[in-house]
């Protein structure tokens, strides 16, 4: 058995079809015309943590329970992201992993096999006994245990709006340089906890140049540069160093000075988590190939969206995400002789999200570029005489589509009178002020509507009996729900029973909201807060999405596989029979992680709002 599996996240089949019609996407366009390509049938929610699950497992997320990005835990409301729950155990907090149903990777290491993953969504912490090899993708923190936020240095004067969610700090001239404190892990001092820290020097050499030293790494960098990655030490004691890579920009170098350094992330070969399996594979891989990003969304969207680097800027970021990915996965094909090799891009989602609104062109060009990838690998197997001798899937988790309003469901649930509650200073709330003996509902994660059930939520306030009632009321009431342009808000609303099947269905939300193309839930909406009005038009960099009815997203499916003609309407149920000959295995389904124990509260909501879609 020889099978190459290729994720290419949000790819579009209605971009695809347009432009490989145009003769802009050839490879691809090849598997078309050999009858190896259909529109693919992706999870619901169209969530890429959920449709990647699913895609791994054959499984609906009611099989291997991951159902939104946001989680809850029903006795006291409190919320995680699913793709990083906690854990309490003998060392304290620990991440535990998101899901423990079997994978389709660790099927074939069952049939005597090797299956090697690269940043395949979900698959962090690393599951230590599992025989698959792997790299894993969405979900790795960085070093604080968030999903990645960098540091802004600058001259100029702040005052505490310019970020939305990036820190920032001032930079100190001194001399002809201009100083500043990158924060690392904390330490014990002698008054407590504190962060360990390394000294920012940026020394201008030319109008368009300077020398930026951080610690004991210095780089020459031009303005609009990104630095290579690089590794740091933070010593914490005087026995213990923490390893993290990062990389800088010299954003600008004339009246104000400006540095962005991207997040810190875990070092491979030492994390404070369990990171890839098995270690020694990690370690050659980053012996041989170099350093690669270790952060599951390395694509700084946060930093493009609170202007700390440009348009140009976060494209170079982009194409190198990608290089170094690509360069990893060629050095796999060229020890790849059996099993199931896997490797997920996801770059052309987040370049998706950023430019769709008005950068088509961007987007074009991106797809073009996916497409010579494929044209690359193909050209290695056939190096290896292997071409006609292994198993090809290339697939998408979802399409995508525009995003031009933001939709606050709890306002909508507070206007209803299905939740009470007070609102705060300019109508903004938060759930964890509801009056819940008063609430029939509530909304987390981006679709996701929660009853307020006694006996299942710590101060339920729904009687079982009255369960379907209410959820038929809010059901009809949103399908009716139109914008002032009498747009409908809501495609399709699935009660708990519709939308799922699996031995988890019970842990899923009652009400799952596929929104209409062109709206989709805010991000206060998944952290269970809201707005003054409940429809709110979308200014954000962030402009596009595929959170919204799955049916409006559909995926693409290629293949060079005969069998493709024995699914006429594929779906990610039938990845494991396509790929491997076998069905998908429940044996592992078992409750997902919702309690973050006892971790406070404040870590916790900043790893939800570090996560890009929130």
């Amino acid at each position: 058995m020889r099978v190459l599996i290729i994720g290419l996240d949000a790819f579009d089949p209605t971009t695809f079809e347009r432009l490989s019609n145009a003769g802009r996407l050839p490879n691809l366009s090849r598997y078309v015309a050999k009858n190896g390509y259909s529109r693919f049938t992706v999870a619901n929610p169209p969530q890429s943590e959920v449709s990647w699950t699913s895609i791994a497992t054959g499984l609906p997320p009611g099989g291997h329970g991951m159902f939104d990005f946001v989680h809850r835990n029903p006795a006291n409301y409190a919320l995680n992201v699913s793709l990083l729950p906690t854990k309490e155990g003998l060392a304290g907090t620990q991440f535990a992993e998101p899901y423990y149903a079997k994978t389709i990777f660790e099927q074939t290491t069952d049939m005597g096999q090797p299956a090697t993953v690269l940043w395949w969504p979900a698959m962090f912490p690393a599951r230590l006994k599992s025989m698959v090899r792997s790299l894993p993708g969405l979900g790795t923190p960085d070093l604080f245990g968030r999903l990645g936020v960098g540091v802004f240095f600058t001259t100029k004067a702040f005052d505490g709006k310019t970020s939305r969610k990036t820190p920032v700090v001032a930079l100190q001239k001194n001399g002809k340089a201009y100083c500043g404190q990158l924060t690392g892990p904390m330490r014990k001092g002698k008054d407590g906890l504190e962060p360990a820290t390394l000294d920012v020097r940026i020394e201008p050499t030319s109008a368009q140049a300077a020398r930026v030293s951080i610690g004991k790494q210095s780089y020459d960098l031009q303005v609009g540069q990104w630095s290579p990655l690089f590794e740091l030490s933070f010593k914490v004691n005087m026995l213990l160093s923490i390893k993290a890579v990062t990389q800088v920009i010299l954003v600008e170098n004339g009246a104000d000075v400006s540095l962005y350094a991207f997040p810190l992330q875990v070092h491979p070969l030492g994390s404070p988590w369990p990171y890839g399996t098995p270690r020694d594979f990690v370690g050659q891989v980053w012996k041989d190939c170099g350093p690669f990003y270790t952060i599951g969304w390395p694509q700084d969207t946060t930093a493009l969206e609170d202007g700390c680097i440009t348009d140009d800027q976060f494209l170079a970021l982009c194409k190198n995400v990608d290089r170094l990915r690509e360069n990893v996965l060629m050095h796999e094909l060229d020890r790849f002789n059996q099993g199931v090799l896997a490797c997920v891009f996801d770059t052309l989602d987040r370049i998706q999200h950023m430019f769709f609104r008005d950068r088509m062109d961007v987007i074009e060009a991106w797809y073009e570029d996916l497409d010579k990838l494929i044209g690359r690998v193909e050209a290695k197997l056939r190096q290896r005489d292997l071409l006609n001798k292994t198993k090809i899937i290339i697939l998408s988790d979802h399409g995508f589509s525009q995003f031009d309003t933001k939709v606050h469901l709890n306002r909508w649930l507070l206007d209803k009178g299905y939740m009470v509650a007070p609102s705060g200073t300019g109508g903004k709330g938060s759930m964890m002020m509801a009056n819940w003996s008063r609430s029939q509902a509530y909304a987390i994660g981006l679709n996701s509507v929660y009853l307020n059930l006694a006996g299942r939520e710590g101060q339920g306030s729904v009687s079982p009996d009255q369960r379907e009632a209410v959820a038929n009321r809010i059901r009809d009431e949103l399908l009716q729900w139109r914008d002032e342009r009498g747009r409908q808000v809501v495609g399709h609303v699935w009660h708990q029973h519709e939308a799922f099947d699996g031995p988890l269905v019970s842990y899923g939300p009652d009400l799952l909201v596929g929104f209409a193309p062109g709206f989709r839930a805010s991000a206060q909406t998944g952290l269970g807060e809201w707005e003054a009005t409940a429809l709110e038009p979308n200014r954000d960099h962030w402009g596009a999405d595929h959170c919204i009815d799955p049916k409006a997203v559909p995926g693409v499916l290629f293949t060079n596989a005969a069998a493709l003609a024995d699914f006429p309407n594929p779906s990610y149920r039938d990845i494991p029979a396509l790929s491997i000959g076998t069905q998908p295995d429940t044996s592992n389904s078992t409750p997902p992680a919702t309690s973050s124990g006892t971790e406070d509260e404040a870590a916790v909501e900043e790893r939800l709002r570090s996560l890009g879609y929130l």
